[in-house]
């Protein structure tokens, strides 16, 4: 995402899973360099979701995103 967050301009959601094998720490540094709305919502082991891709725990990830967007589209 370097060299181009600064061109997302929508309400931007970022994820984050406790364990991630493959991507640990890069949700804060996206964080760090979006200019637009942002949330960043970690989920963690002990919701079963703290591994990539939150496996093991979709329906949480689909909820937690879904409130989001309520959240976000009710304003």
């Amino acid at each position: 995402m370097a060299g181009v967050t600064d061109r997302i301009t929508c309400p931007t959601l970022v994820l984050e899973a406790e364990n991630d094998q493959f991507f640990k720490g890069q949700p804060q540094r996206l964080l760090a360099e979006l200019t637009c709305e942002k949330e960043l919502i970690s989920v963690r082991e002990d919701e079963g979701a703290g591994e990539h891709c939150h496996e093991g725990a979709m329906l949480l990830f689909h909820q937690r995103t879904f409130d989001w967007l309520d959240t976000l589209l009710a304003g």
